[in-house]
């Protein structure tokens, strides 16, 4: 594995029950076209590794979002919603691939492997269908200690990359899963992903 980074400020927003669903090792990917106020409205990876800070808003607009065993889950994860003033970081990841989605049908094959909802994943392939979707496979790795951080402006707004004010440390950090385990997550998932 190469060497971990000792601190991070670059963070890559995603829901925050798509985190802890990466952070418990029940998904090893996000799906990505891109968000409205990305450069030329694209969604491009720049960073490897990044902070995974969460967000909520969409979250809470698509209700149908998730398989019936994880919606729990939303209820349990807004007891972390930040106040206006506040966000709370636990989780870090490396980007270790990205799939571009030929066959997105195939996504429906994925039910063992991801928290989404069938009409959830209609929603990602249907909209905007001129766009790229991507699958990022993400091995997370959970901070020593939740770290929580003022809101700044600059956090707001349907982007996928912000730069924190200040970087986060994450030596000491735990692998969420073994890397023999992604490594052979990511494999499958994949092949699914391929299957012709």
């Amino acid at each position: 594995m190469p060497d971990l980074p000792s601190s991070l400020n670059t963070a890559l927003k995603e829901w925050a029950v798509a985190i802890r669903a990466l952070r418990e090792g029940r998904m090893v990917l996000l799906l990505r076209k891109g968000g409205i106020r990305e450069e030329e409205g694209e969604f491009e990876v720049r960073f490897r590794n990044v902070i995974l800070f969460p967000t909520y808003l969409h979250e809470e607009e698509q209700q149908d979002a998730l398989q019936p065993c994880y919606t729990a889950w939303r209820t349990e994860e807004t007891r972390f919603k930040p106040s206006s003033e506040t966000v709370r970081l636990t989780t870090w990841a490396q980007i270790t691939h990205i799939h571009l989605v030929s066959q997105p049908g195939n996504l429906y094959k994925l039910s063992s492997q991801i928290i989404y909802s069938d009409s959830f994943l209609r929603f990602r392939i249907e909209n905007e269908p001129t766009k790229p979707l991507y699958a990022l496979f993400l091995r997370a790795f959970e901070l020593p200690r939740p770290v929580t951080i003022p809101m700044e402006l600059d956090y707001y707004g349907c982007k996928s990359w912000i730069t924190l004010a200040e970087p986060i440390a994450t030596e000491g950090s735990t692998a969420c899963l073994s890397e023999h385990t992604y490594n052979e997550r990511v494999r499958v998932t994949r092949r699914i992903l391929d299957d012709p």
